[in-house]
């Protein structure tokens, strides 16, 4: 069930030709339940975006909230109660940074494109609405850290500029790129865009093993759902373990998280989890997710033991493939800077992390503390790392002697 607190109203003059201010009214959740009338909203609003969209952020909330954590929902509505803005917010407390606003989706589940949700045509009122609010509530708010933003995000690049005008200190900070590939019409014209040894690479592979039946593409259904998701954690986590990384579903919370994001998302025709069997035998499999224009590539994993097959190349080819022949215009590689992703011409896309400083005693005695274990952390590493080396230089002298 959706609970609010904090409802308020905020006079603000919108761009209306009439030049008249209309209410909006601002409200923080603290709960919401799939059964609620806001939970369908929220999705009306999110679109298609998966990342966006609460069967994505909910599940997310479900298992990595810890305790003291609080749902900060934040919705903001028009003078006839539409919905038009939503902030899908957590409020986080530690010694360190104080009381911290967060999206939904942070960490280690690599959210993309995260943003504050706007009913088109409404985005700077939404925007307004919400600064203000965040600017009244500043004594109650040590700092908004906000991962996971496009760069070119204008909703974002409003919010920013509001902030600041509110005395927030605000900072943009660099983070690591999603990659993005731009999808020709056809298929035979996306192999023609690659170097001539991938391009005859490609079409020897198809050739051999898909034409000939030898490799199939299986895509999971309500019914073998459960078992496609155990071949993406088994083959992720042998390639993983392979390459000495602990891989994904080492986290239990990462486990149970996705399992439920990808039954609501199969729920709603946004998931495309696809594995491929050579000979009878699971040798690749890709979590992908469908939005209009694009499929969004979350995460995958290939059997170690039969390389010499390529697994990797089938999994990643069908998965474009599908993606041109269903009319998709881009295949979203996602946040990372893997070199496959410009192999297969996906090109970079800026990512920042948004933060925000209170203008409050607290807000600023947080962040000058942050700093300060930030700088002594530097030093620490600068003199571990001269011990080290005066250490190895010792023992080369050793030896030499």
């Amino acid at each position: 069930m959706a609970t609010d607190c904090s409802a308020h109203n905020i006079a603000l003059s919108t761009a209306s030709p009439a030049g008249d201010s209309v209410d909006a009214q601002v409200e923080v959740i603290h709960d919401i339940d799939p059964g609620d009338s806001l939970f369908v909203e929220w999705q009306r609003l999110a679109g298609d975006t998966v990342f966006h969209s609460p069967r994505w952020l909910l599940p997310w909330w479900n298992h990595y909230q810890r305790p003291g954590d609080r749902l900060n929902v934040i919705t903001v509505r028009d003078a006839d109660g539409w919905l038009i803005g939503l902030a899908p917010f957590y409020l986080r407390t530690s010694w360190r940074s104080g009381r911290q606003l967060h999206f939904l989706g942070s960490g280690e589940v690599c959210s993309d494109y995260l943003t504050l949700l706007t009913k088109r045509g409404e985005e700077s009122l939404v925007v307004r609405a919400l600064a203000q609010h965040l600017c009244d509530q500043s004594n109650e708010i040590d700092r908004i850290f906000l991962e996971g933003v496009a760069a070119e995000d204008d909703v974002m690049r409003q919010f920013y500029e509001q902030m600041a005008q509110h005395q927030f200190a605000a900072h943009r900070l660099p983070a690591l790129e999603s990659y993005c590939l731009e999808l020709p019409a056809a298929w035979e014209n996306w192999i023609s865009q690659l170097s001539k040894s991938r391009r005859n690479r490609v079409r020897q592979l198809w050739r051999k093993q898909f034409d000939t039946n030898l490799a199939t593409v299986h895509v999971a259904d309500e019914s073998n759902l459960k078992q496609a998701f155990s071949i993406l954690v088994e083959l992720h986590q042998k390639r993983r373990n392979q390459m000495r990384q602990p891989g994904c579903f080492a986290s239990q919370q990462f486990h149970d998280f996705l399992w439920e994001a990808a039954q609501q998302l199969q729920e709603s025709n946004q998931l495309r989890l696809q594995w491929i069997e050579l000979e009878g035998r699971p040798v690749a499999v890709e979590m992908d997710f469908e939005q209009q224009n694009a499929l969004l590539h979350y995460c995958s994993g290939i059997e170690i033991d039969c390389e010499h097959a390529r697994p990797g190349w089938l999994g990643i080819t069908a998965a474009i493939r599908h993606a041109i022949e269903s009319g998709k215009t881009h295949f979203d590689f996602l946040r990372g800077d893997e070199g496959y992703k410009s192999h297969w011409r996906g090109k970079p896309v800026a990512m920042v992390n948004l933060d925000f400083i209170a203008p409050t005693f607290r807000g600023r005695s947080h962040a000058q503390l942050r700093e300060g274990i930030a700088q002594l952390k530097q030093c620490a590493k600068r003199v571990l790392g001269k011990a080290s080396k005066s250490e190895q230089t010792g023992a080369d002298s050793s030896d030499g002697d």
